[in-house]
């Protein structure tokens, strides 16, 4: 998953690979949210961990030659799969899984009964919790 911040058709997104194009950064070539000079753009996203404007160039690489699917999830479908997640399973997701978590949740109702998805969580939310609160209105303290 990408984080798509406010959407992919915004300027306030990190979906690389969805809105990104091929350049160099940091000695590397890979696809990178730039402006018409090759100029790094600014990328937002709730997620710390997510708010990058490039991608490894093995994740470039694997988008290439249609080896894997780099999906946008905005921070409204991340906050909501935290909160589910969190609710549902007692499970506080970092920000960042959240994210998949969020596709997870697209993708289960297009499978069948039998089909198992893995979703893998890294990190802690509980750092995330404060955020999530400003992201919904709420003021809490850290």
């Amino acid at each position: 998953c990408e984080a798509a911040g406010r959407g992919i058709d915004t300027d306030k997104t990190a979906a690389t690979v969805n809105t990104g194009s091929l350049g160099i950064f940091h000695g590397m070539k890979s696809y990178f949210c730039q402006d018409k000079y090759g100029q790094i753009a600014p990328v937002y996203s709730i997620s710390a961990g997510l708010d990058y404007p490039g991608v490894g160039p093995e994740h470039a690489y694997l988008h290439d030659i249609g080896r894997a699917d780099y999906v946008a999830i905005t921070d409204d479908e991340a906050v909501d799969a935290f909160e589910y997640l969190s609710r549902v399973e007692g499970v506080i997701p970092a920000i960042e899984s959240a994210h998949a978590v969020a596709y997870a949740k697209k993708l289960a109702p297009t499978m069948s009964k039998d089909q198992i998805i893995v979703v893998t969580l890294s990190g802690r939310g509980d750092k995330d919790v404060a955020a999530i609160a400003r992201y919904r209105g709420e003021q809490i303290f850290d």
